[in-house]
Formats: C-alpha cells, structure tokens, sequence
C-alpha cells in the first residue's frame, strides 16, 4: 500500500516520496498534453464525475481538466498527491482491479484520480455483461 504524503508548500522532487512522484507525473501528463481517464467524487457522495481528458492548465493551486466541450476547474491548494495503483470496483461489486495512476486528496476532502490506462480486460468484461 503506498503511503500518503501532505506537503505543506512545494511537492517534493520525483522519487523523494510518492507525493514528488505523482505531482512530477501530473507535470508529464500536462507538457505531453496526454489524454487521461479521471474520477472526481465528492466527500460526502451524491456527484462522481468520470470522464476522459487532458490537463490544460496546472499550478500549484489549481488544475482545469478539458473533457471536449466542457471543463472541470479543481482547486489544488493544500491538496495532498499520491501515485500508484487505486482499488475500483465493478457496478455488481463482485470484481476488484487496481488501475494505476494519480490520486489527489483535496483540502475539501473531495477526491480526484488521474490515469493514462485503460480499463483492465476483466473489468470491462464485467461492465458489458452488466449493461446487456
């Protein structure tokens, strides 16, 4: 299991901690201009947004995420970063896979999960099955 990291200022430099790593792998992703899959769920339920976009603006403070004609603005002031694998379930919850990526813990404790993989093989097999 990865730890988390809270910074308080600047993330720390790739491969000092997972919190350098992924805030270094947000950078990559926004010069490369990288088309990602990404999760924003709120604290406390009710809105989860997925959906398929790219980085267009990233600071220290906040990122805006381009999905087509629409764009996601997520402030990032006090958030906290974490890369590697996230545990998603199926709709049914009868199957787990770990997609790989950037998880970001924002200070209004809502969540937001960025990745350049696709769904695994037996994970979509389980979403089609479900939506048949």
């Amino acid at each position: 299991m990865s730890a988390l990291v809270v910074c308080q200022h600047l993330p720390e430099p790739a491969g000092a901690s997972p919190q350098g790593a992924a805030w270094q792998q947000l950078l990559h992703w926004h010069a490369s201009g990288q088309q990602l899959a990404f999760v924003y769920s709120r604290s406390l339920g009710g809105l989860i947004h997925t959906g398929q976009g790219r980085l267009d603006q990233l600071t220290l403070d906040a990122t805006t995420i381009e999905a087509g004609n629409s764009k996601l603005y997520i402030v990032l002031a006090g958030a906290s970063y974490e890369a590697g694998p996230q545990l998603f379930f199926t709709p049914n919850l009868l199957s787990r896979f770990h997609v790989n990526g950037v998880a970001v813990r924002l200070a209004n404790h809502d969540w937001l999960f960025l990745s350049d993989e696709s769904l695994p093989a037996i994970g979509m097999e389980s979403l089609q099955k479900r939506i048949a």
